[in-house]
C-alpha cells in the first residue's frame, strides 16, 4: 500500500510540474501542439441605422491564430479576462478551424476596458491541452460618435452622379467616409455604394431620367460611424460638349437644334423643321438664338460661366448653370456671346415641359468663313424638373 501511494503521488507530483502558468497540461498522453501567430483587435460594429440615421453597433475584440504544425483535428479553447482579475475563464471552443487559421469574435467587451486573452489546443478525448506561449493583450476604446459629414452639393452628369460634402470635424482620426444609395425615384434603399478618403464620390452607375438620394457617414480609425448626413439628391441626365451648329444665313440645313435624349443620337437639324427648338442667326446686328416651336430661352443670370457643368476635377471657382430660374424666359431672339449660359424651356417628345441649357464655347467662322457657334449642352429628361446639373452647396 505504501508504495502504492507513493507511486500516486509521484505522478501528481510529477503532472503538476508539467503544468505551466498558461494552463498546459502535458499529463496523460501526448499532448498537442500549441496554437500560434495569436493576435487580437479591438473593433466597433456597425449594425444599421436607425430611421432618424444614428448609427446603432457594438464593440468586441477579434481573436486569429494559427493551428500547429502536428494539428489533426483538435479543437480549442478561448480563455479571456478582463485586466486586473485573479483568472482566465473559459469563453468559448472553436470548432471550425482550417489550416488557414481560426478566428473568435467576443462580444462580451465593454468600451474603455482592457482585456487578455489565450488560447489553447485540446484534446477532448483526454482533455489535454497545450496554450499559446504569450498571452495578448487589447484594449476596447472608449466608445465615441464621429461628427456628421455636412452635405454640400450633388451634381448630375451624364449617366452619373458625383457627390460632394465638407467634414463636420471628425473628433478624432479620420479614417473613410461611406457613401449610400438612400433613395431611387422615391423608393427607399439603405444600399452602401463605396467608400472613399476624400470628400467626394462619383457614383458611375446611375442612370439618367431618375432621381437617386445619397446620404454619407465618417468613420474614425476605431471603426466607430457617425451619423448619416442630410440627403443629397440628382437626377443625372444627357449631355455633350463639343457641338457645332452654322448660322441660319450661311448653312440653313445645319442651323437648327433640338435637345436629344441622349448624346448618341444627332441634335443639329435645318433651322427650318418643325422639330428645330431653336436655330442659330447671324447679321449685322450680331448673333443671335432664335426660338422655335414654343421654345422659350433667357441667359443664365449673373454673366459668364466657366463650365457647363462643375464635376470632378473643377476648380473651386467653377461656375455652371445649376437650375433652371422661375421666370424670365423669352420666345423672341436673344443674343448670344462667348462663355455665356442659356436656358431654354421646350417641349419634349412626351409633350411635357423640359430644360435644357447650353454653354458657348466660340462664335467664329469655319476655314471657308461660313459663321458658326460651338458649344456643349445639357438636357433634362424628367419633366418639370428645374435641375440642370447640381443642388445644394
Amino acid at each position: 500500500m505504501r508504495r502504492n501511494f507513493l507511486f500516486s503521488a509521484l505522478a501528481a507530483a510529477a503532472l503538476l510540474a508539467a503544468c505551466n502558468r498558461d494552463h498546459t497540461f502535458v499529463g496523460g498522453g501526448p499532448a498537442p501542439g500549441a496554437p500560434t501567430d495569436l493576435a487580437a483587435q479591438a473593433r466597433w460594429i456597425l449594425e444599421g441605422f436607425t430611421g432618424g440615421g444614428q448609427p446603432s453597433g457594438y464593440p468586441e475584440v477579434d481573436l486569429e491564430w494559427n493551428p500547429p504544425a502536428s494539428w489533426n483535428g483538435e479543437v480549442f479553447r478561448v480563455y479571456g479576462r478582463r485586466a486586473g482579475e485573479s483568472g482566465f475563464f473559459l469563453i468559448a471552443t472553436v470548432t471550425s478551424c482550417t489550416t488557414s487559421g481560426c478566428v473568435y469574435r467576443d462580444r462580451n467587451v465593454t468600451a474603455g476596458q482592457t482585456y487578455e486573452y489565450y488560447v489553447a489546443t485540446t484534446n477532448e478525448s483526454s482533455n489535454l491541452e497545450t496554450a499559446t506561449d504569450f498571452r495578448e493583450t487589447v484594449r476596447v476604446p472608449s466608445a465615441s460618435t464621429p461628427a456628421t459629414p455636412l452635405a454640400d452639393s450633388a451634381v448630375a452628369l451624364d449617366n452619373a452622379a458625383y457627390l460632394r460634402w465638407r467634414d463636420g470635424g471628425v473628433g478624432g482620426a479620420l479614417w473613410k467616409y461611406v457613401v449610400y444609395l438612400t433613395h431611387v425615384d422615391g423608393t427607399a434603399y439603405l444600399y452602401g455604394l463605396g467608400e472613399t478618403d476624400g470628400a467626394a464620390f462619383l457614383d458611375s452607375r446611375a442612370v439618367n431620367g431618375h432621381v437617386y438620394g445619397y446620404r454619407v457617414a465618417a468613420v474614425d480609425t476605431m471603426e466607430h460611424v457617425s451619423a448619416l448626413s442630410p440627403e443629397m439628391t440628382v437626377a443625372p441626365r444627357p449631355d455633350a460638349s463639343g457641338e457645332l451648329v452654322y448660322s441660319f444665313q450661311s448653312n440653313a440645313a445645319l442651323s437648327g437644334f433640338r435637345f436629344q435624349t441622349s448624346e448618341a443620337t444627332d441634335p443639329i437639324l435645318a433651322g427650318s423643321a418643325a422639330t428645330a427648338q431653336w436655330r442659330l442667326e447671324q447679321d449685322a446686328s450680331g448673333w443671335h438664338i432664335v426660338p422655335l416651336n414654343g421654345t422659350a430661352v433667357l441667359e443664365y443670370p449673373g454673366g459668364r460661366t466657366t463650365a457647363l457643368t462643375c464635376g470632378p476635377g473643377s476648380d473651386a471657382s467653377c461656375r455652371a448653370a445649376t437650375r433652371a430660374p422661375v421666370a424670365g424666359y423669352q420666345t423672341t431672339p436673344i443674343a448670344v456671346n462667348p462663355e455665356y449660359s442659356y436656358v431654354f424651356r421646350v417641349t419634349g417628345s412626351d409633350g411635357q415641359p423640359h430644360y435644357g441649357v447650353i454653354r458657348v464655347q466660340l462664335l467664329g467662322s469655319d476655314g471657308a468663313g461660313h459663321p458658326l457657334m460651338i458649344f456643349d449642352w445639357a438636357y433634362q429628361l424628367l419633366p418639370n424638373d428645374a435641375r440642370l446639373n447640381r443642388v445644394g452647396g
